[in-house]
């Protein structure tokens, strides 16, 4: 999709929903996975014919002998026009859907078919061609939970989901807003042209919930107290260094020290998914008995049934809510955290992390000395899912950018921030156990505290450190590194890998 040439934001809004309402959407949901399903099925055919190419052939060949990387690049550019002459755009695939749409035109028109439907299936093969993509999926019933339209003529092609003050209007339907006219952000975003709409489906403890999100032109309104016409977040001064791992977050600026647990509110609902994943298996086995084989396994090689019973459909809404419920507090604490984060800086340095990486399983199977047991292979799959810290530091980048400043610098993690000490300027690789540095003027710094201190203190080519400044602050830090030590120790519960854990004696 061509990117935006001016600036855009979003505002969410619930919508006040009649139930016949609800089921129409309900309805068009469904109608546009169908639509997208027979598109993706139609391009996955287009590309299975490309593959079964000679030239295309020949290309992956050379491809995997090639190892200069200059001539690679000239290969992959073949790749690529090979594919946009096969048909593999964002043009042509909203070409290609024009003939998939029409017999739905009562209930899904062009905008949403073309700049909607057609638009989410290019975003799978552009990951799947650029990015880190494996496979493209068919979305299965219930899957697909937004759709957008815009909501001006021109070259966006026609008008579709279209903002009317207080309703949204959409082939036939007025959807109310529930509007607040006290609230004041709301007001004043809604003064901004809309560039388009989405409107989007939540699930809910009984029923859906239903939103419009508002793509508005312009940068997002700056919050005041109406009291005293202060900010509510103001933007502080200096730079600010972040040592985010799993489950914590340490930062460091110059007037402040701490660690936290990332979404201390969120608590792991593991074994609530597991009593529900298993009602849902034994659910799915009494209404299925032809899908599995006498000793349990499911059949192969035969078609499935999908039969779902009442007590079926009510458990999954259930385990849809709790995952949902789940990441609306992780999403407030978050935002609450980055806007803290604001006031303490204006300039963020957090090493360059690969999340994905550390979800998943080890790969080598080791024996422990001490123990003589294999060690287990599970990293931080379930840490990285219950916290999401990639999301804080990504939401953070956005509040930078919406106020006009560049966005978190993320430091190439070769700088070994956790191995550095500057007072002996050298480097000491250490165990993921070890959670404290001992120090040569005999101080014990804690290690997520000091890396953070350190990259706070990152020369401007980010290679290496400023010692200087290094060595000018330190002693700053270290007062409020045992400030902040202080509090944790008086702290009711820590986290392990804070290093603060009483062991008994």
């Amino acid at each position: 999709m061509a990117k935006a040439t001016t600036d855009t934001c979003c505002l969410t809004l619930p919508l006040k929903l009649e139930k016949w309402q609800a089921d129409r959407l309900e309805k068009r949901l469904e109608i546009a996975r169908q639509i997208y399903n027979t598109l993706l099925r139609f391009e996955l055919k287009k590309l299975r014919r490309l593959e079964e190419s000679k030239e295309y052939i020949d290309i992956q060949n050379l491809l995997k002998e090639t190892v200069d990387n200059t001539e690679r690049n000239k290969l992959y550019k073949q790749l690529n026009k090979l594919r946009q002459n096969a048909g593999f755009s964002e043009y042509a695939f909203k070409t290609d859907i024009k003939d998939f749409y029409k017999h739905y035109n009562a209930n899904i028109g062009s905008s949403v078919a073309v700049h909607g439907i057609a638009a989410q299936v290019w975003t799978a093969f552009e990951r799947l061609f650029y990015g880190n993509g494996k496979a493209v999926h068919f979305k299965r019933r219930g899957d697909l939970t937004s759709l957008r339209g815009y909501s001006v003529a021109g070259k966006s092609g026609g008008v579709e989901i279209i903002f009317r003050g207080t309703y949204i209007e959409w082939k036939g339907l007025k959807l109310p807003i529930k509007l607040e006219p006290r609230n004041e952000y709301e007001s004043e975003m809604l003064r901004q042209r809309v560039k388009y709409c989405r409107i989007v489906k939540k699930p809910g403890r009984n029923k859906p919930h239903w939103y419009v999100q508002l793509m508005l032109e312009g940068k997002p309104v700056i919050k005041v107290n109406k009291n005293t016409g202060k900010l509510l977040h103001p933007i502080g001064r200096g730079a600010v260094g972040i040592d985010i791992g799993p489950q914590t977050i340490a930062y460091v600026s110059e007037k402040e020290v701490a660690l936290k647990e990332l979404a201390d509110q969120v608590n792991s609902i593991e074994q609530e998914k597991r009593v529900l994943q298993r009602k849902l298996d034994r659910s799915r086995r009494a209404t299925n008995p032809d899908n599995y084989a006498p000793d349990g396994t499911i059949k192969r090689g035969v078609k499935l049934t999908r039969n779902k019973s009442k007590r079926y459909l009510k458990l999954q809404r259930e385990l849809s809510y709790l995952q949902s419920r789940q990441a609306d507090i992780r999403k407030r604490q978050h935002n609450e955290l980055a806007n803290h984060l604001l006031s303490l800086g204006d300039r963020f340095f957090v090493e360059d992390m690969e999340w994905p990486a550390l979800t998943h399983r080890a790969k080598k199977t080791e024996i422990s000395e001490k123990t003589g047991k294999y060690k287990r292979k599970k990293r931080f799959g379930k840490s990285v899912g219950n916290k999401a810290p990639a999301t804080l530091i990504g939401l953070l980048d956005i509040k930078l950018k919406s106020r006009g400043l560049e966005g978190v610098c993320k430091v190439p993690t070769s700088v070994r921030a956790s191995q550095y000490n500057h007072l002996t300027d050298d480097y000491k690789k250490k165990e993921l156990s070890e959670r404290w540095n001992h120090m040569p003027d005999g101080r014990r710094i804690q290690r997520d505290l000091y890396s953070a201190f350190l990259l706070q203190h990152i020369s401007e080519t980010q290679t290496d450190f400023d010692k200087d400044t290094l060595i000018r602050d330190y002693e700053r830090f270290t007062v409020l590194h045992d400030q902040c030590i202080e509090e944790l120790r008086r702290a009711p519960k820590t986290l392990a890998s804070m290093g603060l854990v009483r062991r008994a004696s």
